[in-house]
């Protein structure tokens, strides 16, 4: 019949097409749910403890070399702590503890990581910080949605996220925070 394909290269290609949008969709879809749950936890982190993410900014600011260091080096550090556990079967059980802390930790400290972000953008002082986090945020979702890029852009927030975090913890200084 003449106008349809049905080779089954043709539709092998039109599944691939199909298969790859429908992916990007729910992709997208997690991203910007995870973008909304951010916005909600940043901004009560940022009402109840309010110099908690300036101060991460701050960290990350001075140091951003040694934020990265410090997220590869706690990254590398749990696959061989994941290991050792793995090792000693008395340790299993501690392996998704360990990742659930990596996790929360990476995702906490890229609430920092946004609010830099938002900070380099909005460098006039009559923002709020929420205002500028959120502008960080929003500048972050929308690079998440870059297919191929976007994950590249998520392992780097999350992996300076856990570096800021280490370091504001462990770190020998305290951050100087400029007064606006």
């Amino acid at each position: 019949v003449f106008g349809c394909s049905n080779s089954p290269e043709e539709r092998l290609s039109q599944r691939g097409r199909s298969s790859f949008f429908t992916q990007y969709f729910l992709s997208a879809i997690f991203r910007i749910s995870a973008a909304a749950v951010a916005a909600i936890l940043g901004l009560i982190i940022l009402h109840t403890s309010p110099q908690f993410l300036p101060n991460l900014a701050t960290k990350l600011h001075q140091h951003p070399g040694l934020t990265a260091l410090w997220g590869i080096g706690a990254t590398i550090a749990t696959v061989f702590v994941s290991v050792f556990l793995a090792i000693t079967l008395i340790g299993i059980p501690l392996i998704p503890l360990l990742s659930l802390t990596v996790i929360i930790t990476s995702l906490v400290g890229s609430l920092g990581v946004a609010l830099f972000v938002g900070q380099r953008l909005i460098s006039n002082g009559d923002r709020a910080l929420q205002q500028q986090f959120l502008v960080g945020l929003a500048i972050l979702t929308v690079l998440t949605l870059i297919p191929f890029f976007g994950g590249l852009v998520v392992f780097l927030v999350n992996l300076f996220g856990l570096g800021v975090i280490l370091l504001w913890k462990f770190g020998r200084e305290n951050p100087q925070i400029a007064t606006e």
